[in-house]
């Protein structure tokens, strides 16, 4: 029977994450053994003894880890190395899955050619519902779909860290999460999960689309707006920005080539500012932020040594 771990990296969402680790030892037929995995990121709140009073109750065993250093790779590849499973689970604090998620993540496992497999995820609101032109962004907030049915997906499509499973000889042997984003480590912003992923097809891995996979993306509508979509797209464009210098680092030629062309088209982005009306306004200014901070960051990238070692860097699991 296939030994599974949940891992779920979290920080300061006590009451989040009673709902998060109820819905995984409440499933239906899981048809393997499994361990829940919270990583405490150094939250503040009662993170803690959320953890360990649903430990004394659940019949599945929840093991509480701690992991000082900020930052959800930190936390991620503390959990992968401390879990006991064959097969690594890994979702999101605000991740609520779905009551066959456990069976739907592990099921394909029994074909020896699948290395990774992603799951849908669907926002579900709180406090209210999104402003209307939010629509429009929900890949943006978490959203992924890539169709109804089971299916391989093939380089450079990726998967979301909030809901994938993957097995723990490929996840060490790439050498663990890459970093999303970190506190210090000079405004260190990585490539996350498209970099495990890019890194899973380079080894020769195969990536899974499960939509029966379901994972519910908590988000509160009081807090998302236009500010908190501009954010996004900044971080967004600094993690297109890092991926793209990781795939091309041995050809010093072709990153200057590729930073060229991005800055033309900042250029164009300027040149192209629409007036009106609001919704296409709203739309070019977040394309512009995106595209200003991929080329802003690959230009960091080529003149700060100190960063670029961090993004060239494979190897997460031993820091």
């Amino acid at each position: 029977m296939i030994q599974f771990s949940v891992i779920i990296p979290t920080f300061n969402r006590g009451a989040l994450l009673r709902e998060v680790v109820y819905a995984l030892t409440h499933q239906e037929s899981p048809g393997c053994d499994y361990e829940i995995v919270p990583v405490d990121n150094a939250s503040t709140d009662n993170t803690r003894a959320v953890v360990e009073e649903m430990s004394t109750a659940s019949p599945i065993p929840i093991r509480y880890q701690y992991e000082p250093k900020p930052g959800s790779h930190y936390a991620r590849n503390t959990g992968f190395k401390s879990a006991n499973g064959e097969i690594l689970g890994l979702i999101d604090d605000d991740v609520v899955v779905d009551s066959s998620w456990v069976r739907q993540m592990t099921q394909p496992y029994e074909d020896p050619k699948v290395s990774c497999v992603g799951g849908r995820i669907i926002l579900r609101w709180i406090n209210g519902e999104p402003q209307e032109f939010l629509a429009s962004y929900r890949e943006i907030l978490g959203e992924i779909n890539y169709g109804p049915q089971f299916k391989e997906l093939t380089f450079p499509v990726s998967v979301n860290a909030g809901n994938l499973s993957i097995r723990r000889e490929m996840l060490m042997g790439v050498g663990g999460y890459n970093p999303c984003s970190a506190p210090g480590d000079l405004r260190l912003v990585g490539d996350g999960e498209v970099g495990l992923c890019n890194k899973v097809y380079a080894s020769g891995g195969r990536i899974f689309w499960n939509p029966a996979a379901i994972g519910w993306h908590v988000q509160d509508a009081s807090r998302i707006g236009f500010r908190y979509l501009r954010n996004r797209m900044r971080i967004n464009g600094q993690s297109d920005a890092a991926a793209a210098y990781r795939l091309r680092r041995a050809d010093k030629l072709q990153v200057l080539t590729h930073f060229a062309k991005a800055g033309v088209k900042l250029g164009l982005y300027s040149i192209d500012s629409p007036l009106q009306p609001t919704e296409q306004l709203v739309d070019y200014m977040l394309r512009r932020d995106r595209q200003c901070n991929y080329v802003t960051y690959i230009a960091r990238i080529l003149t700060d040594a100190r960063l670029r070692r961090l993004i060239e860097k494979d190897n997460w699991l031993d820091v």
